[in-house]
């Protein structure tokens, strides 16, 4: 039986803008002109295959570090983003990824905020409200090295959307919250499937998603991502048990005054400069 996601107003209203949006975006540069220009770049620095090596060196889940000035999804915000300070903070207190959007009027983000993040040597996947092909193209284009896709928007057509990026040399994290969301990330062949506890239209979090849904993910087919109220290293102890291999993180960093210190707290560590002299 085909799986057709249920999508409340909130959503909705969010993904009628994210079209107009995307509609206006073409009207500049074209599907077409993208994939001309993408077929010049070099590959992708690998978004799973860093996750992956970060686990097989310390077995302990990486950390995939949003950064963000506002979400639709969240109720955390934050005046200022220096994109550029903020993910070498982000690298320097331990983050294996960065997350970033291009999006402005949801997450007060930008598509240069993509390129702008390479700075940090650190592979990039661009957090955006996908519900069309073209975003998974402006993307690649924009420097991202994956792409994220939420099964209960795209259902069905995740598949499609993932085979998209891949043939543009994008990883993806597909995105569930249910076991028939679970079944069709399975199918698209993604080697990241990232569980979100916090419900997208109503914003609250279920902790209990992770805990029944982690351990459903077999480990031969795809990397297990946490996501959605991870806050401290004893949440991400706690999801390693449960079969992640990486957590995405984002309000308790971005609410934090600075986030390389927030970073060093979420992963029990000692900033080098506090460390005792010998």
């Amino acid at each position: 039986m085909t799986y057709s996601p249920t999508i409340g107003p909130r959503l909705k209203s969010i993904i009628q803008q994210r079209q107009a949006d995307v509609d206006k975006s073409k009207a500049k540069k074209s599907a077409g002109q993208l994939t001309g220009a993408i077929g010049e770049f070099p590959m992708t620095r690998g978004f799973m295959s860093a996750l992956f090596a970060h686990f097989e060196k310390t077995h302990v889940p990486g950390v995939i570090a949003d950064i963000r000035g506002a979400s639709p999804l969240s109720k955390s915000t934050r005046s200022r983003v220096d994109v550029m300070d903020i993910a070498e903070d982000f690298r320097d207190g331990g983050a294996v990824c960065i997350s970033a959007s291009p999006d402005r009027r949801f997450f007060r983000g930008s598509i240069a905020d993509l390129a702008t993040c390479k700075a940090a040597n650190l592979p990039i996947m661009s957090n955006d409200i996908v519900v069309d092909q073209y975003q998974v193209l402006e993307a690649r284009y924009a420097s991202a090295d994956c792409a994220l896709l939420i099964v209960g928007i795209l259902g069905e057509d995740t598949i499609e959307y993932a085979a998209r990026a891949n043939s543009v040399a994008l990883d993806v994290l597909v995105e569930v919250r249910n076991e028939a969301e679970l079944e069709i990330a399975l199918r698209s062949g993604s080697s990241l499937i990232g569980v979100n506890n916090r419900d997208l239209e109503t914003m609250e979090l279920d902790m209990s998603i992770c805990d029944r849904l982690l351990p459903l993910i077999p480990s031969d087919r795809a990397l297990a991502v946490a996501e959605g109220g991870i806050r401290t290293l004893a949440d991400i102890e706690h999801m390693a048990k449960l079969g992640a291999k990486a957590v995405r993180v984002a309000s308790v960093l971005m609410e934090a005054p600075d986030p390389y210190e927030a970073m060093h707290l979420l992963l029990g560590t000692t900033p080098p400069e506090d460390e005792p002299e010998a």
